[in-house]
C-alpha cells in the first residue's frame, strides 16, 4: 500500500511540475529554477513534518511526507500564478477604445532607464500602434554587446512603438550592422527585424504625425569628450550632423519655402541654450557652496563645440514654423515655440499633459 501512494504521489509531482514548466516557459528555461523554487523546500518541510507527526517513522513515511510536500508546494505555485494571470486581465487599464487611431507621444533621452515610459505604457493602457518620439540618446546602441540587445529585447515587449532620433551618447544605426531599412509616417526609418517595434528616425527626412509634417535631424556634441577617451567611455567620432545632412535638411525645407509645422532636433538652436543646464555652470555653483570639496576632486574641463547649435540656429531663423522639439539638456522647458523635453511624456499635439 505505501507503495502505491508513493507512486501516485509522485506521479501528481511529475504532473504538477510539467504544469508549472509550461505555464513559466517563457520567462524560466531551466528546469533547474523549479527544483530550488518549490521541489526541494517542499521535499524538505514534507519530511520534517512527517517525521514530527507520523508515527513510527519509517523510511516509506518519509518518502510519502517528502512527495506531498512537493506536491502541496506545487499546488499553491499553480494557484498563486493562476490569481496573478487573473489580477493582470482584470486590472488592465483602457485609455481609449482600440479602433481609435494611433496616439503620439513624445519625451526626453533616456539614457538606457525606460522605467517611467513602463510605468506610462502600464497606466495608459498604449497598444503596439501608438507612438512614442524619444529624442535622442536612448542607449540602444551604447555598449554596441549583449547588452544593448538585453535592453532591446526587454523594451520591444512593451506595447508601444518607438520612433527614436540619434543622440550624442550612442551609435548611429547605419553604423552597428543590423539595420534595414522600411517606411514609417512618409519617410524612411531604420529598424532591426528582431526588434520590430524600435525604429529610428533617418536625419534629413520629413514625417508626418496626425497629419503635420516634421523635419527630423539627430546629433550633438559631447562636452565630455575628454574625459570619455580618458576613461575609455564610448564615444563616436560621426556625432554630430555632417555637410551632408546639413545640405539634406536645408534642400528639403527649401523646396517647402522653408515652412513645415515642427521641427524635431536632440539639440537646440544656439539662441535658446539652456546655460542653467551646463555641467560647468553647475559645477562652479557647487564649487561656490562648497569649495573645500573641489580642491580634491578633478575639475571638469568642457570640450565646446557650438557647431550644430548654431546651424540650427540659422535654419530656426529662417524658418516658418509651429513648434520646435528638442531634448539633450535634460530639462523640460518651453521658451516660445522651443520645447525642450526630458522627463515628462505628453501628447505630441498638446501644450500640456496631466500624465506627470
Amino acid at each position: 500500500m505505501p507503495t502505491v501512494i508513493i507512486i501516485t504521489n509522485l506521479i501528481l509531482s511529475i504532473i504538477g511540475l510539467v504544469c508549472i514548466h509550461l505555464k513559466n516557459h517563457n520567462k524560466e528555461k531551466h528546469i533547474v529554477n523549479a527544483f530550488k523554487q518549490i521541489i526541494v523546500p517542499g521535499a524538505v518541510v514534507g519530511t520534517l513534518i512527517s517525521v514530527l507527526i507520523i508515527k513510527p517513522v519509517t523510511i516509506e513515511n518519509v518518502i510519502i511526507g517528502a512527495i506531498l510536500g512537493v506536491l502541496f508546494g506545487e499546488i499553491l505555485y499553480i494557484l498563486y500564478l493562476i490569481s496573478k494571470s487573473t489580477w493582470k486581465e482584470e486590472t488592465s487599464t483602457i485609455y481609449y477604445d482600440d479602433g481609435t487611431p494611433a496616439k503620439y507621444f513624445i519625451t526626453g533621452d533616456k539614457h538606457r532607464n525606460f522605467q517611467h515610459v513602463k510605468n506610462f505604457c502600464r497606466d495608459m493602457g498604449t497598444r503596439r500602434k501608438d507612438v512614442l518620439i524619444i529624442l535622442g540618446d536612448t542607449g540602444f546602441n551604447y555598449y554596441e554587446d549583449i547588452r544593448d540587445d538585453k535592453l532591446k529585447k526587454e523594451i520591444s515587449d512593451l506595447k508601444i512603438t518607438l520612433f527614436c532620433l540619434h543622440g550624442n551618447k550612442e551609435n548611429r544605426p547605419q553604423n552597428v550592422g543590423t539595420y534595414g531599412i522600411r517606411s514609417f509616417c512618409g519617410g524612411k526609418v531604420y529598424y532591426e527585424p528582431r526588434y520590430p517595434n524600435i525604429y529610428f528616425a533617418i536625419d534629413g527626412e520629413l514625417y508626418t504625425f496626425e497629419g503635420k509634417k516634421y523635419m527630423v535631424v539627430g546629433g550633438a556634441h559631447s562636452v565630455d569628450k575628454m574625459r570619455c577617451l580618458e576613461e575609455d567611455k564610448p564615444f563616436w567620432e560621426d556625432e554630430m550632423p555632417d555637410d551632408i545632412v546639413k545640405a539634406k535638411v536645408e534642400g528639403k525645407l527649401a523646396r517647402d519655402n522653408n515652412k513645415i509645422y515642427g521641427m524635431m532636433t536632440h539639440t537646440c538652436p544656439i539662441n535658446y541654450l539652456p546655460t542653467e543646464m551646463f555641467m560647468s555652470t553647475r559645477q562652479n555653483a557647487a564649487i561656490k557652496r562648497k569649495p573645500r570639496k573641489s580642491k580634491s576632486k578633478k575639475l571638469f574641463k568642457p570640450d565646446i563645440d557650438r557647431t550644430t547649435e548654431e546651424w540650427l540656429g540659422k535654419l530656426e531663423k529662417q524658418l516658418d514654423y509651429e513648434v520646435w522639439y528638442c531634448g539633450h539638456y535634460h530639462i523640460d522647458k518651453q521658451i516660445d515655440k522651443i520645447n525642450m523635453m526630458f522627463h515628462e511624456i505628453r501628447p505630441l499635439h498638446m501644450q500640456s499633459f496631466g500624465e506627470e
